[in-house]
């Protein structure tokens, strides 16, 4: 096939940011620069476009498409359908190729490719990012980093800034294709607000994606509810009167408004016989939302179905013939629950005692009896469920006025996912959700980056606002999220290249080769410079010389009929 060279296509995909082998400039910087040069030689033979199908101008400056993962093949082609070969500027990733097979068996359609890479590169990318409580009163927090290495990259020097200020930097030694956290101290501060944090990423291989953005929600005070259909406990409410730290509501179960349910970080559930259907489904609901509840049972407690239908298995009570008072046993202090709660299980460390109530065989056992039967569990899908297995009065326990009660109360209080909520989101999210204190219905919001602004399509509800945003509009780092009416800024979105950007695997040139060896209409450039494709444009322009072979047959046909007229007249 000699068609000739007549589109050229850009990957303007984030990862094209990174180096090719040997080379100073960005791979998108580089490609560019040879459809520069393919402009100045062949002014009239080509076309370019992006991988959106975009017109690429020769010395354009246009930014890198952070959001578009992929190549728009089926637009390209449909738009330049009588494209008959066409060079693929690209870093190659496996996607690419993969996700467009069907397209490169088109015989009809030649491809040219020049793969940048002879080895698979290497990179180091955020994975994921959680704050962790430090002690049971919340005054400090760990924020904990987990970053994962592709290929072999060895050292790595993390910088973390927040509001443009350093916290702090960590020098790290990668394992090959391994994941490391990292932890760095924060305070924890006690007002409505955002942080704004920016993770660096320094190394000798690693050149594309070494920012990560995310903000920090700093919450005001935990909002606590307590619901009961009988008196409520004095000394548990006592744990939450600490202003500082807590805005406490204590409800009656029967007439509490169960809509207003998800406005709160912590639900104590002290339960009896009495539970509504309508009262359980609300708080099933809640559960299963992610939000911390703690169930506390009344010493006429039933309700075993409903602690099963929250995650504990086997739920019954224990008919003791005795009411004789058991020791709890000593904590794992290696389960992070109890994380500088107990510095250490030295000296003799005494625990209360508890009659037996209830059981149940699954979850977590945080406390237990020396029988293993529970005392505190732990369940639910995001681990957010607490039950005691039994009431927590003096006609059943110490524990309330024990040492470990305080401690354990305010763990589970500062379990909750919205402390200290990390958020962060990347460009190819279909839909961002974004908690914000205190809105309103009604409110509009805009997002502004510099001096760039947009309006998406938004949606409130409670306190979650929920963006759709059109991704050719934005690009990677923060925006302020502001009210449009009063200018006023309530919160930072943080946006991140799609993580497909960085986990993809590349093709070498030679892992191309074995790929297509069977396919006569992909051609593999030799190596990664504009001589080559200069070389290719310039052999498939010659063309085959059938002029050369039209002559001589046009002589011999003159011959024969020369040939003819003579011997046959």
């Amino acid at each position: 096939m000699q068609y000739e060279l007549n589109l050229v296509i850009l990957d303007k995909t984030p990862s094209n940011l990174s180096f090719a082998e040997g080379k100073s400039n960005p791979i998108v910087v580089e490609n560019m620069s040879f459809i520069n040069q393919l402009f100045e030689k062949y002014p009239q033979d080509l076309k370019a476009v992006d991988q959106s199908g975009q017109t690429v101008e020769p010395y354009e400056e246009r930014a890198i498409k952070e959001s578009k993962s992929k190549i728009n093949f089926e637009k390209i082609l449909e738009e330049h359908n009588d494209t008959e070969k066409i060079l693929l500027l690209s870093d190659f990733q496996k996607s690419v190729i993969d996700e467009n097979l069907a397209f490169f068996q088109d015989s009809t359609k030649a491809y040219v490719f020049m793969p940048p890479y002879l080895l698979p590169p290497n990179n180091v990318m955020v994975d994921s990012i959680w704050v962790e409580q430090s002690n049971g009163r919340g005054e400090n927090t760990d924020l904990r980093i987990r970053l994962f290495a592709i290929g072999n990259v060895e050292e790595v020097n993390l910088a973390l800034e927040s509001n443009g200020q350093l916290i702090g930097t960590q020098l790290v030694e990668m394992a090959e294709n391994a994941s490391i956290i990292l932890d760095f101290p924060i305070k924890r501060v006690l007002n409505s607000s955002y942080r704004t944090f920016q993770i660096s990423l320094e190394g000798d291989q690693i050149e594309f994606d070494n920012e990560f953005y995310f903000s920090v929600l700093n919450q005001d005070r935990l909002k606590v509810l307590g619901l009961s259909a009988g008196s409520p406990n004095e000394m548990i409410n006592t744990v939450f009167e600490n202003e500082e730290l807590f805005e406490f509501r204590s409800e009656s179960l029967n007439n509490f408004s169960f809509q207003d349910l998800d406005e709160y970080d912590l639900v104590l559930l002290h339960l009896g016989d009495e539970l509504n259907n309508f009262a359980a489904s609300a708080i099933k609901t809640y559960a299963s939302s992610g939000n911390s509840l703690l169930i506390i049972p009344e010493s006429n407690f039933d309700q075993f179905n409903f602690l099963e239908e929250l995650g504990f298995a086997n739920v019954s009570s224990i008919n003791q013939t005795s009411r004789e008072a058991v020791r709890l046993e000593k904590p794992d202090i290696r389960n992070p629950f109890f994380k500088n709660i107990f510095n250490s299980m030295e000296g003799g460390l005494s625990m209360p005692e508890s009659q037996l109530f209830m059981k149940w065989n699954s979850g977590q056992n945080l406390l237990a009896f020396a029988n293993s039967y529970p005392f505190l569990g732990l369940t639910g899908r995001q681990e957010n469920v607490f039950a005691f297995s039994v009431p927590l009065n003096e006609d059943y326990t110490n524990f309330t006025r024990h040492g470990i009660f305080l401690p354990v109360l305010y763990k589970i209080s500062f379990s909750g996912k919205r402390e200290n909520q990390i958020q962060y989101a990347y460009l190819d999210d279909a839909i961002i959700n974004l908690t914000i204190p205190d809105l309103t219905s009604g409110d509009i919001f805009k997002l502004r980056q510099g001096e760039q602004e947009l309006v998406p399509d938004q949606r409130i509800s409670g306190n979650k606002l929920r963006l759709i945003l059109h991704q050719e509009d934005i690009n990677n780092g923060f925006y302020d999220v502001v009210k449009a009416k009063t200018e006023v800024e309530v919160a930072k979105l943080s946006l991140n290249y799609p993580k497909s950007e960085s986990q993809s695997d590349y093709y070498t040139s030679s892992e191309l080769q074995t790929l297509f060896q069977d396919r006569s209409n992909i051609i593999l450039l030799d190596s990664y410079d504009f001589s080559s494709i200069d070389d290719y444009i310039a052999e498939t322009k010659k063309g085959f010389p059938l002029w050369k072979y039209f002559l001589v047959l046009a002589l011999l046909s003159l011959l024969a009929e020369v040939l003819i007229i003579r011997f046959f007249k």
